[in-house]
């Protein structure tokens, strides 16, 4: 094979290395999305930290304090102070949850009040005492009724319990937890009947998500919203999930087979247990744009591959330098996108910034050529590639077989190309 034959196989492998050198932009565009998702997160934190934040409800429990006595080693006999913290035995929550979105800057943000009624029951003190090894409940030094929320800022009123003026949560700064909660409590103690059933109306506000902690032996939610664009998220599904019914009417029903035993020290390792919804944003455009940029590889080589076999199949003249401003194009076009995704969604967006390079690429092509039918074929080309990659990020669970699928017939389409061209034809045949 003379050197003349070898040229079109030498600029292919170039062109192989050109496209894969193309690549190094990629990193500066995802870093690029990810300060635009930092700024959207600063943004949101500004608006929920002045209505309430993710919010997870803790609670009710009952808190109780005993002294038990110790020998020692030297025989000295001391009291300590024991607590421990008493989950329900059964526990509902129901109620409604509106929405709202609010607006900042270029960005929303979920918001909801929630109208809540929680219902628990509790085993008797003389059962506690007994499990506790007392011998009866008056060795009980304090019980208390304990409740919170993630985000304190969240309440929109004063908790009264079993609709009883005198039995209200207060803030009770003499409970001592390894967490960011502000417990609220409730004195048991000087109650006359002990009392084994909780019931009482929560109205709080917050943002994005709304968890509940599993820690009743049987535990139920029923939740009414007006959110269509739910996700569940924790350790627990709800009973609605794959079910064709409502998705604005959640529910759990779940049951625990083992009793869940902590105190105030360790209310961190009740996230274990924790499971809600989560509101989701209905464009979330910086997903599927960080998604897009995975196919560029695919896009550069498709194109640098198309431009490859009209130069040999046409005789066109397209020089090492074309290429490299064809693939730089293809790069802005991940940048268009992302900056129209910010003001018109990512739909729209991806029209517009594949429509401007589309267009740039085929005059190009055409200023180069001047032959229409070869701009006319590349702009049919490159628009149904972008059509299969606006179609693919549409799909979630499909999309890694309809990507293979798609991809094993682009390459059987360039296999059958590549039969045509002849890198072994002498200089004047």
């Amino acid at each position: 094979m003379n050197k003349e034959n070898q040229k079109p196989m030498i600029k292919g492998i170039v062109i192989c290395v050109l496209s894969l050198v193309l690549l190094i932009c990629i990193p500066f565009i995802n870093s690029l999305i990810s300060e635009r998702q930092s700024f959207q997160a600063e943004v949101t934190n500004e608006v929920t930290s002045k209505w309430g934040q993710h919010q997870t409800i803790y609670g009710p429990f009952i808190y109780v304090e005993y002294q038990k006595e110790y020998v020692l080693k030297d025989n000295n006999v001391v009291k300590k102070t024991n607590t421990n913290l008493i989950m329900p035995i059964n526990q509902s929550i129901t109620g409604d949850l509106k929405t709202q979105i609010k607006k900042r800057s270029l960005y929303e943000v979920t918001l909801y009040n929630a109208d809540l009624m929680l219902n628990a029951q509790f085993q008797n003190l003389e059962t506690i005492a007994k499990k506790l090894k007392l011998e009866s409940p008056a060795e009980f030094t304090k019980v208390k009724l304990i409740f919170a929320i993630s985000d304190s800022r969240g309440f929109m009123q004063q908790i009264t319990v079993n609709n009883t003026p005198s039995l209200v949560f207060e803030q009770d700064p003499n409970l001592e937890n390894n967490s960011s909660l502000n417990l609220l409590s409730c004195d048991l103690t000087s109650l006359e009947t002990p009392m084994t059933e909780v019931s009482f109306p929560l109205q709080l506000k917050g943002s994005t998500q709304l968890n509940f902690l599993a820690t009743a032996k049987q535990n139920k939610v029923n939740l009414k919203t007006d959110y269509s664009d739910i996700k569940y998220i924790g350790n627990y599904l709800p009973d609605t999930e794959n079910q064709e019914i409502s998705q604005t009417d959640p529910s759990w029903t779940i049951f625990q087979s083992f009793p869940v035993n902590t105190n105030l020290k360790d209310t961190y390792s009740l996230e274990q247990f924790s499971y809600g919804l989560e509101f989701m944003q209905m464009n979330d455009f910086y997903s599927k744009v960080n998604r897009s940029t995975k196919y560029a590889l695919l896009f550069i080589g498709l194109t640098f591959a198309t431009f490859f076999f009209m130069e040999n199949l046409k005789n066109l003249s397209i020089n090492l330098l074309h290429y490299v401003l064809v693939g730089f194009a293809l790069c802005i076009n991940f940048v268009l996108l992302l900056s129209f995704s910010e003001y018109l969604g990512f739909s729209i967006a991806y029209i517009i910034s594949a429509s401007a390079t589309i267009l740039l690429i085929t005059t190009f092509i055409y200023g180069l050529s001047k032959n229409l039918r070869i701009s006319l074929t590349i702009f049919g080309l490159l628009s149904l590639l972008y059509a299969f990659l606006f179609f693919l990020l549409q799909l979630k669970e499909a999309a890694l077989i309809v990507g293979s699928v798609g991809l094993f017939a682009i390459l059987a389409i360039l296999m059958y190309f590549s039969k045509r061209m002849n890198f072994n034809k002498s200089k004047n045949s």
